[in-house]
């Protein structure tokens, strides 16, 4: 009689897939949430760029 050599319990596909789905979900929302972080990021830095071009004593040399 032949045994299989394995210990594993057979899942149903639909068990499977609903488990995959919620990876994929857990996946992509975290893509999005880094990429979110990494604009917010770039943004600020941008921002803080400008300011510093900007900024109160930027236009003291000219005035004098």
């Amino acid at each position: 009689m032949f045994r299989p050599k394995t210990h594993y319990e057979q899942v149903p596909v639909e068990t499977v897939r609903k488990i995959v789905e919620q990876q994929i979900r857990r996946e992509s929302a975290t893509e999005q949430d880094q990429g979110t972080r990494k604009k917010a990021f770039v943004e600020d830095l941008i921002g803080e760029q400008q300011q510093t071009v900007v900024g109160p004593g930027a236009f003291s040399e000219r005035e004098s």
